[in-house]
């Protein structure tokens, strides 16, 4: 499958995010792109790093991946898109498991592809 993360930068930085990319590496995925871009929610602008990359992985797998990157980049959320072999796209915001807020729906509105 194809996977495109968007990682808010406002409560961890870059070096930190390509830093769990490369830990992740070659176990999830062997070659990604990334690069910063600045996105918007509420009339509220966020550095936030897109991540691009294909994996063999099962979707369980990269849930948990997810899920460890919420907690280690103190993430309430990531917001992913996923597209099969037959490019149908799947989209979600996956939440952090100690997140105990209001959860939002998924928007491409403010997805950075």
């Amino acid at each position: 499958m194809k996977y495109i993360f968007n990682i808010g930068l406002n409560n961890t930085n870059y070096s930190k995010v390509v830093e769990q990319i490369n830990n992740a590496r070659e176990y999830y995925f062997k070659d990604y792109h990334i690069k910063e871009e600045v996105s918007s929610y509420n009339n509220e602008t966020e550095p936030t790093a897109v991540l691009k990359f294909n994996s063999d992985a099962h979707f369980s797998s990269i849930i948990i991946l997810v899920k460890q990157w919420c907690k280690t980049l103190q993430q309430d959320c990531i917001a992913i898109k996923m597209y099969d072999n037959d490019n149908k796209q799947f989209t979600a915001l996956v939440y952090a498991d100690d997140y105990n807020g209001i959860t939002q729906s998924f928007n491409n509105k403010y997805f950075i592809d």
